[in-house]
């Protein structure tokens, strides 16, 4: 993540590597000079979006609540910001339309829904760079996960982006809704000791780690319909998903961080809360158009 001095923030990014070029001896004294070559650069618009949860309560309500109202209040907020904050990393999708966001894909959604703020690493496989996706069609297998790895490349002369293959293995991550997260921890691969050492899901129970990468499973990735979006329309949400990304080609920007306010209104005997942060998400791309994105690749029609 980053501080925005700005509202709308400018992340400079490294593309291309300058060429190497093999050259001949200068050796008279008017030689021509050597071709000159250039190092690609590009940069990606990150832009402050207000988020806020504003809560009204009586007087009567804090006194007579059997448990204590304003700490319940607050527990419960700090974790609907977690959980918000992580759909809208995964999840966001600014179509506001009758048809076609991923997260509603048959109805229009309210003007309100935090994941219309910018669209997010999801959207990035699903719509942006639909070469980056696989339709799986049956139950999910360990090669199908590696084979994400594959497609996360830019074999572009001169970029040569692996974002599947870091150096790191903690910066490319597995997230999963959660039935299909219990289906990786259960393949033949990763169930047994012989196979997978003392981390075996028959041992721990959970499985925390495939391929060498961190699984994380999360309820902000629902089930969805074989296209991948989620259907209002519940009964027709039955396929699981992967989103599998590389950290290292997102950010998160902070304008302002968690605010917390409250307000005491005497005159009705009530009390407000308001929490308010401003958050941009901006998401790598060589060629500065959405369809450059090559770090995130999404499994989706897995039969659970």
């Amino acid at each position: 993540s980053f501080e925005m001095t700005d509202p709308t923030a400018y992340l400079p990014v490294e593309v291309d590597v300058p060429e190497l070029l093999f050259v001949s001896e200068s050796t008279a004294n008017n030689s021509s000079n050597y071709s000159t070559v250039k190092t690609g650069s590009q940069r990606v618009q990150v832009d402050a979006k207000k988020f806020v949860i504003h809560q009204m309560w009586s007087g009567e309500m804090e006194e007579d609540s059997i448990i204590p109202f304003v700490p319940f209040l607050r527990r419960q907020a700090a974790l609907g910001i977690a959980e918000y904050s992580d759909s809208l990393v995964l999840n966001g999708d600014t179509t506001n339309a009758a048809t076609g966001n991923i997260n509603l894909d048959d109805a229009d959604p309210a003007d309100t829904k935090h994941y219309l703020a910018f669209d997010g690493i999801r959207h990035a496989a699903l719509v942006d760079n639909t070469n980056n996706e696989a339709v799986i069609a049956g139950s999910i297998a360990l090669s199908d996960l590696k084979s994400q790895q594959g497609r996360m490349r830019d074999t572009t002369a001169g970029r040569w982006h692996d974002w599947g293959h870091p150096t790191d293995p903690n910066d490319l991550v597995y997230v999963a809704d959660p039935s299909t997260a219990d289906a990786i921890s259960m393949l033949d691969e990763v169930l047994t000791v012989d196979k997978y050492g003392p981390q075996a899901t028959v041992l721990t129970g959970e499985q925390a780690r495939v391929l060498g990468h961190p699984l994380i499973s999360s309820s902000q990735v629902s089930l969805t319909e074989t296209d991948g979006k989620v259907s209002t329309t519940g009964s027709n949400n039955t396929e699981g998903q992967v989103v599998t990304f590389n950290r290292r080609g997102f950010k998160v920007g902070w304008r302002r961080r968690i605010r917390v306010e409250t307000e005491r209104i005497p005159a009705t005997d009530q009390t407000r809360i308001v929490y308010s942060m401003r958050m941009g998400f901006g998401r790598f791309t060589p060629t500065g158009a959405a369809s450059g994105i090559e770090c995130a690749d999404v499994l989706r029609d897995i039969t659970l």
